[in-house]
């Protein structure tokens, strides 16, 4: 949602907090948490097209098990266009959706003035559910299944881009 939002304004600082269940949670993730945090703050701004950013991840060990939840914050220039945002916003969501069924925005995106808390940007937070398909993971599981979707994704278009368009 970073690159969302970085199509249609410049983004000073992006932060996600990541909040997954606990039970989808193996030794593997526990173990990785510190590389998890560098890797998606960096890619907050590699991909993200953030200037700044920052990573964050939450085992949430509710039970029931809780479904995968994002909060993306980003900062813009006061000036910057809010309908431009909006849209970026729920068509990077559709376009995710093709390959992620179960990710879905929980409400619009929320634009608050500037303020001295916001060092004078204007704030966008962003709030995402991953469910995940329920077929090999449970529902829970939609931090796996946006991971698995999101290779699939790329190994398909690899194949395509050496096997041609036929693929």
């Amino acid at each position: 949602m970073v690159a969302a939002v970085s199509r249609a304004a410049a983004v000073s600082y992006a932060e996600i907090v990541a909040s997954v269940s606990s039970m989808s949670a193996g030794p593997g993730t526990r173990a990785n948490i510190d590389e998890f945090t560098r890797t998606t703050s960096a890619g907050v701004m590699s991909i993200g097209g953030a200037e700044r950013g920052k990573a964050i991840i939450i085992l949430n060990p509710a039970e029931p098990p809780m479904i995968m939840r994002d909060t993306i914050f980003c900062a813009v220039s006061p000036d910057a266009d809010r309908d431009a945002i909006v849209a970026s916003v729920f068509a990077m969501e559709k376009a995710v959706q093709e390959y992620v069924p179960g990710y879905r925005l929980l409400q619009e995106p929320q634009i608050d003035d500037p303020s001295p808390a916001t060092l004078g940007q204007t704030k966008v937070s962003i709030f995402v559910e991953v469910e995940g398909a329920g077929d090999f993971l449970p529902p829970y599981a939609g931090n796996l299944d946006i991971m698995t979707a999101a290779a699939t994704k790329v190994g398909d278009s690899i194949a395509r881009s050496i096997l041609g368009s036929n693929a």
